[in-house]
């Protein structure tokens, strides 16, 4: 009779090669999703900016008398329709952005500029 079973040193080799897989593919996948959390964060705060672009040029008339500067918040923006409602989640914490926080507007040589301040992420 012949048994039909896989040895110990058998066992002990698949372990080995699982093993060194691991330790090769771990820390790629993690540099893989840090990497693209840091882009779609990048992403979302270029979407808040070209709401506030699609915001000023609805009413540029307007906009123009707030030389040098001023700023929207996401609220409004997400009331006026440029936002989507609802929450909106930073991917790098997967907490929900303040709606507080705004996107400055400055205008200057008949030239809109727009920014968002990541400091505001970081409280």
């Amino acid at each position: 009779m012949k048994n039909r079973g896989f040895t110990l040193v058998e066992l002990l080799g698949v372990i080995v090669i699982l093993s060194i897989i691991a330790v090769i593919t771990v820390p790629l996948v993690q540099r893989t999703i840090l990497e693209n959390t840091g882009e779609a964060y990048n992403d979302q705060v270029l979407s808040f900016e070209r709401a506030a672009r699609n915001y000023t040029n609805s009413d540029v008339y307007n906009m123009t008398r707030c030389e040098p500067s001023c700023s929207i918040s996401l609220k409004e923006l997400q009331e006026k329709g440029y936002l989507p409602s609802g929450d909106i989640i930073n991917p790098k914490t997967d907490e929900k952005f303040d709606t507080e926080n705004v996107v400055d507007i400055t205008y200057s040589g008949k030239k809109f500029s727009y920014n968002y301040d990541t400091s505001q992420d970081e409280e």
